[in-house]
């Protein structure tokens, strides 16, 4: 069984003034043809996993494409024509399919379309035909009806932080086998619900999302049942079509999947309530630190998580540091090439004077003068080693750590979310001997920090990854939804 494999992913935040390019792609993660498994194969991904169920069943993978860009605003039309032409091209060639596997993200919104994904698997549905699509999914998908229609089967990330990438891409391949040797004919139900949550209240880690993942995996046991997801939508997309959306696919049973979804997705509604979450100020945030013992505590700086299209060089938190002269301190990460340069022409254990971050906008904090000493450069090159994307490699660009009175700042030169602790060990610092550690993150890192953190705080920062979804000016989202409009009621005609 021959099945092409490929993707062009992205995240896009539409409050994000910076564009995706297509230089943010092909500077990102990029790769053609047979690169694809030299890049992917032994990985903890979703590509990973497809390629080892592929060499257990003896498929036979046609890999494709594979680009992806740094979460960031809305992707230039013209980036994503490009990359779609050499993407469609690529499968146009390639011999008799016995299935494709879109390994896509789900919230990608260009400058004309704001469903990218829709428009991509409807395209490749056209040149496949009736050749099986199965499509895996991000948690924070923003899934479509036109998603639904032209998949016969779309996967979703369970976890979040997303640590079950591999097992998805493991299924979509026993799925794919299953379908052409006749054992499964797909029937998938679609369920879309007037909600909006953000990415704290979405942690798979903690209630309420732990009871509602049992309750997925228990739905997901029941005869006739094949796969099921819920994804929590990104609400950083200003599109009509962002929020949460449940799919169920039984084995040839269209009744039992409606079923099925019309009773998760109510179950869903009455829950709507309990993804709510408290927010520190990093005052308080510092107070506590204060009057706690042990190791390290944690602040999740969320709003300017560049994992979500922040441009990660707000200085919001590192103020307020430098204001209250914390001691034993890390800021990770500062994004700012300007300042990277100026450390390293001035060299490890030499003074710099650096105007440091925010260089892309004003709304993350402004630019923080200040005059310190060069610990420690780096070429920013590091392997994960946490729960998320265990066996890549992280590239942070040239990086440098700079001491400011108590607190290291790791300055880099690319936007990179420093979720796996690798990030800090590569640059020289142990993150189990530091007090308090900022990292610009709004959940992926629990996966690794967990374990080692005596205390994870959120924090209340301006930026335009803020879970305070009241401080957004939607204009294209569909209404009523909630939390924005209180009194929305809910019904499955409606969610159709």
């Amino acid at each position: 069984m021959r099945i092409a494999v490929g993707c062009i992913g992205h995240e896009t935040n539409t409050f994000s003034p910076v564009a995706t390019t297509i230089d943010n792609f092909k500077n990102g993660s990029y790769h053609r043809g047979d690169e694809i498994i030299s890049a992917f194969r032994g990985t903890r991904t979703i590509t990973g996993g497809f390629l080892d169920v592929a060499e257990q069943l003896n498929l036979q993978p046609v890999p494709l494409l594979w680009a992806f860009a740094t979460p960031s605003g809305m992707v230039e039309q013209a980036a994503y024509q490009t990359l779609k032409a050499e993407f469609l091209t690529l499968l146009q060639n390639a011999e008799k399919l016995d299935g494709v596997l879109l390994d896509l993200h789900g919230a990608m919104v260009t400058d004309e379309l704001e469903d990218a994904e829709g428009d991509l698997i409807q395209t490749v549905r056209e040149i496949v035909g009736e050749t099986w699509i199965v499509t895996t999914l991000d948690l924070h998908a923003n899934i479509t009806a036109k998603m639904a229609e032209h998949s016969d089967v779309i996967i979703g990330f369970d976890t979040y932080p997303h640590v079950d990438c591999y097992e998805r891409g493991f299924e979509a391949g026993q799925l794919l086998f299953g379908m052409n040797q006749g054992k499964i004919q797909p029937t998938m139900a679609y369920r879309q619900l007037p909600l909006l949550t953000a990415p704290p209240a979405q942690c798979t880690m903690k209630p309420p999302m732990t009871d509602v993942i049992n309750a997925l995996h228990a739905l997901e046991t029941e005869s006739g049942v094949v796969t099921a997801t819920l994804s929590m939508g990104f609400p950083f997309a200003d599109i009509t079509d962002a929020g949460v959306s449940v799919l169920v696919t039984t084995n040839g049973d269209m009744a039992l999947a409606e079923a099925r979804a019309d009773q998760f997705a109510a179950d869903i509604w009455e829950m709507r309530e309990q993804f709510t979450f408290n927010l520190h100020t990093v005052e308080d945030a510092i107070e506590i630190s204060n009057h706690t013992e042990g190791n390290p505590i944690v602040l999740a700086d969320g709003a300017d998580n560049p994992g979500g299209g922040g441009p990660c060089d707000g200085t919001t938190i590192l103020q307020k540091f430098i204001d209250a002269d914390v001691q034993d301190a890390v800021i990770a990460v500062i994004a700012d090439p300007e300042s990277v340069a100026q450390a390293v022409e001035a060299g490890v254990g030499n003074g710099v004077q650096l105007n440091v971050g925010g260089k892309t906008d004003t709304q993350h904090g402004y630019p923080v003068a200040l005059t310190g000493l060069v610990k420690t450069l780096s070429d920013g090159r590091f392997i994960h080693k946490g729960p998320m994307g265990r066996g890549t490699t992280g590239n942070m660009g040239r990086a440098a750590v700079v001491q400011v009175g108590g607190i290291e700042v790791i300055l880099t030169e690319r936007r990179i979310q420093p979720y796996d602790a690798q990030v800090l060990r590569s640059v020289g610092i142990e993150p189990t001997e530091r007090k308090l550690i900022a990292l610009k993150s709004a959940v992926h890192f629990r996966a690794d920090y967990t374990p080692i953190a005596h205390q994870i705080l959120d924090v209340d920062t301006p930026g335009i990854h803020s879970p305070n979804l009241f401080s957004y000016h939607y204009q294209k989202l569909r209404h009523p939804i909630y939390p924005l409009d209180p009194t929305v009621r809910y019904s499955k005609t409606e969610s159709t």
